[in-house]
């Protein structure tokens, strides 16, 4: 499949006629006019060129009457991966590749018996902000990823390069949404974005813009809700990634400790919590689960002062 040279635009590039092209990041045209060192092949809405990942911007935008039209680009390398049926870790995940869950893969998780080492190379962090809210319980359930603060609009790198497997909408959840399946066996998860800027089955390298950061779904504050799944199952980010250096943790692989992921699920399975009601006091709620006050305050992280609000979840175990 041919392709066509693109002109570095770091130094005076000109047109057919002689005039001095703009930045192709502003490039502003009509459709018809778009310059000769764009003329390539269009897959879908991706414009494959000929050129060095480095010299390639991310988007053209094309003015046509019936409004804007964004046009992602891609280099010829991977123009392959796009087109033909195969997907990163596909053996690891038994073929299994569908954009209706972000965890389709039931029991696979389950049936592994020893730690899993996962490559951790080629690693950019998915946005720079501070963490707001870590992986862990939370108002009685499971936060299963990691939030960091970014603005509306900040830019939302893939976290390792791969291959988009969702792009979602989940108003009472992740609102704007995007799947990620890294040939390393990870899947990351980036929530309540603005906007995507990718399609399905789009290949990404790492620190590609996946999205815009935003405040959709289930959200009280722009922020990104990141998550690293292995077969579906979530762990804590903060275990791979020092979010306070940017860095990895340990930048050649991080070890799944199997058994250890399956006690911690069974303790957190055991969790019973109540949801206090009026009139409810520690002392009467810690008669009802055959407990103590002293025990609740510990389970709570709170003092025996403590004033309950009507609706507040305790956890009793």
């Amino acid at each position: 499949m041919p392709a066509v040279d693109v002109v570095p635009l770091d130094s005076a590039a000109v047109d057919s006629e002689g005039d001095e092209l703009e930045e192709l990041d502003d490039l502003d045209a009509r459709a018809s006019e778009l310059p000769e060192c764009l003329a390539g092949l269009f897959a879908h809405d991706t414009l494959i060129l000929g050129c060095e990942l480095e010299l390639l911007p991310q988007k053209i935008i094309v003015r046509t009457k019936d409004g804007d039209v964004v046009y992602k680009l891609a280099p010829q390398f991977l123009l392959d991966t796009m087109l033909i049926n195969h997907h990163p870790a596909d053996s690891i995940y038994r073929h299994i590749w569908t954009d209706e869950r972000v965890n389709p893969y039931g029991t696979m998780f389950d049936s592994l018996k020893e730690d899993v080492h996962v490559p951790m190379a080629g690693f950019r962090l998915p946005a720079p902000g501070y963490v707001t809210s870590p992986y862990g319980w939370r108002r009685g359930r499971i936060h299963k990823g990691t939030d960091i603060k970014v603005q509306v609009g900040d830019s939302i790198r893939a976290a390792w390069a791969g291959q988009v497997r969702i792009v979602g909408w989940d108003p009472r959840g992740y609102g704007y949404f995007v799947v990620l399946r890294h040939e390393n066996g990870l899947e990351t998860v980036y929530g309540h974005l603005s906007r995507p800027l990718v399609d399905e089955y789009e290949a990404v390298p790492a620190g590609y813009v996946l999205g815009l950061g935003g405040n959709t779904g289930r959200s009280t504050g722009s922020h990104l809700h990141f998550e690293i799944r292995y077969l579906g199952e979530a762990m804590n980010p903060a275990n791979l990634i020092d979010f306070a250096t940017g860095e990895l943790r340990n930048k050649e692989e991080y070890v799944i400790g199997i058994k250890a992921m399956k006690q911690a699920r069974a303790e957190q399975a055991a969790m019973k919590y109540h949801k206090v009601r009026s009139g409810d006091t520690l002392s009467g709620i810690a008669r009802k689960y055959g407990t103590t006050v002293r025990k609740l305050c510990q389970l709570n992280k709170i003092k025996e002062t403590k004033i309950l609000q009507i609706g507040q979840k305790i956890r009793v175990r």
